[in-house]
């Protein structure tokens, strides 16, 4: 695998449902390749107590900044769908300590936008990902995807039973993070150096979104990978040597 001179703390953070488990196949791949990795668990979504209805963008951001502050050396963010707003948000909160900001495939938002907000905006009728497939909780509080349809929009070039066991793991993710609205300055996440891996098979963040979103907050390089929503499983290999390059070509000194 591709050899960086630093050693950085990758800071993986999961996409809508998910939980760590997401990275384990990327975590001892980093780890080989001689940098750190911590992968995270974000607040109620299904892995500790906390109620949905007090779970916003902030809450996870803060959470993600605890572990960024825990970490000695350069730090590389990366966030997965819709952890990319919360790379995005901690960004803001802890700028000095971020090398890199990478997104994968995810939500990469203007200042003052919400994920709903931006499928309301550029969502086409014939993308019918995981938004077009959720359903809510009586309270609309939390949102669920069924095991088929994830299979079908985050895992279709998965190995099948991969895919199904990571569809079985899919929790019920609180909707006070994707109706939360970025609060982004550009003196602080606009300091951060960022790119952008594409997914060009994805069918939950259609690959027209996400250019969408790297056309509203331009990064300065942009990878690609022929995967669907989920490379950490289908292309572990492929997803990490584009990490390692991301981080050697575009982090800045510690």
């Amino acid at each position: 695998m591709t050899q960086t001179a630093t050693r950085y703390t990758f800071v993986l953070v999961h996409g809508a449902w998910q939980g760590s488990w997401a990275w384990d196949t990327i975590v001892p791949r980093l780890k080989a390749a001689g940098h750190d990795a911590i992968a995270a668990d974000l607040p109620g979504d299904g892995f500790d107590s906390t109620p949905p209805q007090e779970v916003t963008l902030d809450l996870y951001a803060a959470h993600v900044s605890r572990l960024v502050d825990a970490v000695k050396g350069p730090v590389v963010l990366v966030g997965h769908s819709m952890g990319g707003t919360v790379v995005e948000q901690t960004c803001e909160l802890r700028p000095q300590r971020v090398a890199l900001a990478i997104y994968l495939c995810a939500f990469l938002l203007p200042d003052g936008m919400s994920v709903i907000e931006f499928y309301a905006r550029y969502l086409q009728p014939e993308m019918r990902g995981a938004h077009a497939r959720v359903t809510y909780d009586p309270h609309g509080l939390t949102s669920s995807i069924d095991p088929a349809s994830a299979v079908e929009v985050f895992y279709h070039q998965t190995d099948r039973s991969l895919a199904e066991a990571a569809a079985q793991r899919l929790t019920p993710q609180p909707e006070g993070a994707r109706r939360s609205h970025l609060h982004l300055s550009p003196l602080r996440f606009g300091s951060v150096p960022r790119v952008y891996i594409e997914a060009l098979e994805d069918r939950s963040v259609h690959l027209p979104l996400q250019r969408k979103m790297q056309e509203l907050t331009p990064c300065l390089a942009t990878y690609a990978l022929e995967s669907d929503h989920a490379p950490q499983l289908s292309h572990p290999d492929a997803l990490t040597e584009l990490l390692l390059k991301a981080a050697a070509r575009n982090a800045r000194a510690a």
